[in-house]
């Protein structure tokens, strides 16, 4: 596949010198080739017009008004995305990308261009803004979690002093920021680090202008008994922690963020012990709020509130009679998730795993009862056996029959056909 993208890229560099124009491989694509790592879609910076462009690629949309435009031609799963350059050369274009590891391009015989030591602080793991960080910053503030965010996903790099410095002292320009771009960094950063995004934050005093949700549980109390490491906050930050450690899937490490960011909300004391009665009801909602904000993915975003607002499932006793439905609601993967949230949690806490592990036996017995491809009863055969209609009742009670298939009190289609003789008799 990088080889059908570089053939392609450098098929568009060649069109565009024989017209006269300057082109090339800018930014993204280029770090990710200097550091061996697979690239998505391709970037190039050219001489031309917005005009020359259009009428090259007239099958490319256009994105933007001029001169800040892009052109984007779609390829089989990918795209190659065209800009005009910034400035009148090349150098110019890359002094205004936001760092030197970005600010690199390929011409189409592979020449490397780095004015600003980008390929150096690759080789040195060094994220540095590119020229003056005053400037960048101010061109653009989100750069500041940008910068966080690419910590947070390049391994093992670290910012530069000058550039860490720059932005402690710009707080105040990262406000009116849209949502949605807030929203894109920190989606990015569940597939890197997230905990380091979040201390990252933390350290520059970002925390309470980029994740207001989870900033709000700072200093919120937890019974001593079950929560032994702290306040809501510092359980939020082992649990981020821990679900890295465990997981790379990005919708249990995004609830293990927002699981308990209705507890401020939910808190009561009864019976000299804090409560928070409602909080993963109330969790899921929120999140999904801020989730939409952001403009996550719609199906995403269904998969993380749902992981808030049943979080508690495996650790209480009403479990067996929830878990039937969830999985027949959500499917075995998302059950699996679940379980792995609920996991985290108990292991940032006191970790008491006696009732999570009850509950996983009667989940893996759910699963296997649920996902055999026998069809003990059909909806048919429930509307002959108590003579009704078709319409909702009909499917409220074939869940009832799952849900005693799973708890094992139906076992065989005679089982189900005797229950409904029951019903119809009673």
């Amino acid at each position: 596949m990088s080889k059908d993208k570089l053939a392609k890229s450098c098929y568009i560099l060649r069109l565009f010198e024989k017209c006269g124009f300057e082109a090339y491989i800018v930014g993204g694509t280029v770090r990710d080739l200097a550091m061996g790592s697979p690239f998505g879609d391709v970037d190039i910076a050219t001489s031309a017009k917005p005009m020359d462009i259009a009428s090259l690629f007239p099958e490319a949309k256009k994105v933007g008004g001029d001169p800040l435009c892009t052109f984007v031609i779609p390829q089989d799963g990918w795209t190659v995305e065209i800009t005009p350059l910034q400035g009148e050369v090349l150098s110019e274009d890359l002094s205004r990308r936001d760092f030197t590891i970005n600010a690199m391009a390929l011409d189409r015989f592979g020449d490397l261009y780095d004015p600003f030591g980008g390929m150096e602080d690759l080789v040195n793991k060094v994220l540095r803004f590119t020229g003056s960080p005053r400037e960048r910053i101010e061109e653009d503030p989100v750069r500041c979690i940008r910068l966080f965010r690419f910590a947070s996903t390049l391994r093992e790099f670290e910012v530069s002093h000058s550039s860490m410095n720059a932005v402690r002292e710009s707080l105040s320009l990262f406000k009116d920021v849209p949502l949605e771009r807030i929203g894109k960094e920190i989606y990015k950063a569940l597939r890197g680090s997230p905990f380091t995004f979040l201390k990252l934050l933390e350290d520059t005093g970002f925390l309470a202008s980029t994740l207001p949700c989870v900033y709000a549980l700072r200093g919120v109390p937890q019974d001593p008994q079950f929560h032994p490491e702290g306040d809501v906050y510092e359980h939020t930050r082992l649990c981020l922690k821990y679900a890295e450690k465990i997981t790379k899937r990005c919708d249990v490490r995004a609830a293990a963020l927002f699981h308990d960011i209705a507890k401020p909300y939910t808190m009561k004391e009864e019976e000299e012990r804090l409560r928070f009665i409602g909080h993963e009801k109330e969790g899921g909602a929120l999140a999904r709020e801020i989730m939409g904000q952001w403009a996550w993915p719609s199906y995403f975003v269904k998969n993380v509130s749902s992981l808030v607002r049943w979080h508690m499932v495996p650790l209480v006793s009403t479990a067996p009679k929830r878990i039937p439905r969830l999985y027949l609601e959500y499917g075995k993967a998302w059950l699996d998730g679940l379980f792995l949230l609920s996991y985290i949690d108990i292991s940032s806490s006191n970790r008491d795993y006696s009732k999570w592990i009850e509950n996983r036996q009667i989940a893996l017995s759910c699963l296997f009862k649920l996902s055999d491809d026998e069809k003990l009863i059909s909806g048919k055969d429930v509307m002959d056996i108590l003579k009704i209609e078709e319409g909702p009742e009909v499917g409220r009670i074939i869940f009832e029959i799952y849900q005693m298939m799973a708890k094992g009190d139906i076992r065989s289609r005679e089982d189900a056909i005797d229950y409904l003789k029951k019903l119809n008799e009673s």
